[in-house]
């Protein structure tokens, strides 16, 4: 397949469980995009993917989150999804193994994620696999892009089931199998924040030096019971985390990434 539509597809950039990622760009308009394809046609698959498309499409407005462009169902029984292209890489990628960052840019994504997750949860949607690898860092914008919402669920009720999970990252409802909650995105937004100060995701610890106030905050969001840690109907974490960086760092936004 090389071309979809309107769209020529350039290159393989990502493959996930069920899809593989493509740079792709508007045959017309000379536009970047990014198609996402599943990569075994059948029911299941087109279902998952037309359920991501839809949820990217209610959360079209907001800066941090990519937005669906459209969706195609393919003569070979797959389909695609077309997005916007990022210009960014997977913060696992952009921080490899073994660095860290800067406490003070840590927290600038930190902060551009909780956003992101806000204006999700506002909406009814519970991302559910929250790991560096779903967070693009894109750092000419100084933001970054909440990817991959395959397994996300949409205003879940006491029956809601995980989609699944990803083990290194999940949080204790999910592997019991409990309903995904608010507070489950924000367990997965604490060991994103651990892994970019440089902490032990496997042990949850974090380096000595991390400034208190954020170290405190972190360890708070990867509680075991979802209903202890920290949630958008407890406080407004936004402002917290903003009064926690003036704590840390005398003011309460940076606009530039450190070295």
């Amino acid at each position: 397949m090389t071309t979809l539509g309107n769209y020529e597809l350039k290159a393989q950039i990502a493959q996930g469980g069920f899809a593989r990622i493509y740079q792709a760009s508007h045959r017309f308009l000379d536009e970047p995009a990014c198609i996402k394809h599943t990569r075994i046609a059948g029911k299941e698959y087109n279902d998952l993917l037309l359920q991501e498309a839809k949820i990217l499409w209610q959360l079209n407005e907001h800066h941090s989150i990519p937005h669906s462009k459209d969706y195609f169902p393919l003569p070979d029984g797959s389909s695609a999804m077309v997005m916007d292209y990022i210009d960014g890489k997977p913060l696992d990628e952009f921080l490899p193994k073994g660095k860290r960052m800067h406490s003070e840019d840590a927290s600038w994504i930190m902060e551009r994620l909780l956003s992101a997750l806000h204006y999700a949860h506002y909406k009814g949607v519970i991302h559910g696999d929250l790991k560096p690898s779903q967070v693009l860092i894109e750092p000419k914008k100084h933001d970054i892009k909440l990817i991959d919402f395959g397994l996300s669920v949409v205003k879940p009720t006491s029956g809601t089931k995980p989609l699944g999970y990803t083990e290194a990252y999940v949080s204790p409802e999910v592997i019991e199998g409990k309903t995904p909650l608010p507070q489950t995105d924000l367990y997965g937004a604490g060991v994103v924040f651990m892994y970019a100060l440089g902490g032990d995701v496997a042990r949850k610890t974090l380096p000595a030096d991390v400034p208190e106030p954020l170290a405190e905050f972190c360890m708070s969001l990867l509680r075991y019971d979802p209903i202890k840690r920290p949630s958008w109907e407890k406080e407004n974490l936004l402002d917290k985390f903003s009064d926690l960086r003036e704590q840390a760092f005398g003011r309460r936004h940076s606009s530039a990434r450190r070295k």
